[in-house]
């Protein structure tokens, strides 16, 4: 279950404006969430941090909480186990809110 608090997000944006942010979120999500598997399979932990820093950022704009405690915890990964390992938390969660972002889409399309 994706713990994410939509009536948060409600109290301060008007619909239209909560579906562009979503739109936004889903994006750029996958876009860094590329950047960041990328960056594990080159071994790169300073541009896994980097990515995992925006992707934090994004997720508390948003208030998905359990992705953002994740993406939080692989900024400061210390080793590349930890952060994969993390990594693979964060995109599982990730997916389960793509998703249900893509069935809201879909309803609204209706």
């Amino acid at each position: 279950m994706v713990k994410w608090q939509r009536e948060k997000l409600l109290q301060e944006l008007e619909p239209e404006e909560l579906n562009e942010l979503l739109e936004i979120f889903y994006l750029s999500s996958k876009q860094l969430t590329e950047e960041i598997e990328k960056a594990l399979s080159s071994g790169e932990i300073d541009t896994v941090r980097e990515k995992a820093h925006s992707l934090k950022g994004a997720c508390a704009t948003i208030f998905l909480e359990e992705a953002h405690v994740l993406a939080f915890n692989l900024e400061k990964a210390v080793s590349l186990a930890e952060a994969q390992n993390l990594f693979k938390k964060l995109k599982k969660e990730l997916k389960a809110f793509w998703q249900m972002l893509e069935k809201r889409s879909k309803d609204n399309d209706k």
